[in-house]
């Protein structure tokens, strides 16, 4: 396995300074990804990762920051596709610090063997339109995302849902499918897709962010269910 190293954040995980690690390959092609260039595995990183390092060079790193950092994020790309995920997070918190695994939910059986200490999971659309974004998807699509939301909930981890508010893909019909899967406890984060380098520039060339009284909307439906629902930024 390789990844792309962000050395430091204050963002990607609430309360923590940590690092985050990108991994690469992704089973989706949402066109607003801003992060294209780790959708193949020879891809190289985001930021300031000019191309990705090997495992140990990661771990060098942090065991080199292991005094200032409190936590690593497992980024992507989607590093659930990664099957020993669960024994490099292992390793992440024999370093005594906590691990962050941002997921898109496709694949709800390698979740809990994580054991993350905290899981971001997007919720993209209307789960029965996930076969949009996803190249030959499974016949159970729609399902996997509903189990992922339930084995988040049981994983005994701190979680958030987000969802990135792009017309098109996230509108208020899909706003009312995603909140018929959500619970009154869950923290859910809507963000407004921002333009910018994304993976389809045709497709961006055609959409403009939503304003703020189309994303209060979009809030609005989604409180229905989980009241703590926020706009991240806002």
């Amino acid at each position: 396995m390789r990844v792309g190293i962000q050395k430091t954040s204050l963002v990607d995980y609430p309360g923590r300074v940590a690092a985050v690690f990108f991994l690469a390959g992704c089973n989706l092609r949402c066109p607003y990804c801003h992060n294209p260039s780790l959708l193949a595995p020879e891809a190289a990183g985001p930021g300031s990762a000019d191309e990705l390092v090997s495992i140990d060079e990661a771990f060098a790193f942090l065991e080199r920051r292991r005094t200032v950092l409190s936590g690593v994020v497992l980024s992507g790309g989607e590093p659930t596709m990664h099957a020993d995920l669960p024994q490099m997070a292992a390793r992440i918190r024999s370093m005594n610090l906590l691990v962050k695994l941002d997921t898109n939910g496709t694949f709800p059986e390698r979740i809990g063997p994580v054991a993350a200490d905290y899981v971001a999971m997007d919720l993209k659309t209307n789960p029965e339109r996930y076969a949009e974004l996803w190249p030959g998807p499974p016949a159970d699509a729609a399902m996997r995302i509903a189990e992922s939301m339930r084995a988040v909930r049981s994983s005994g981890a701190m979680y958030e849902f987000r969802i990135t508010c792009a017309p098109g893909i996230f509108a208020l019909a899909d706003a009312e499918a995603v909140a018929a899967l959500l619970e009154a406890d869950d923290a859910v984060f809507l963000q407004r897709y921002r333009p910018g380098r994304v993976l389809d520039r045709a497709w961006a060339e055609h959409v403009a962010p939503y304003g703020d009284e189309a994303l209060s909307e979009l809030l609005a439906v989604i409180r229905s269910s989980a009241p703590k629902a926020r706009i991240r930024g806002f």
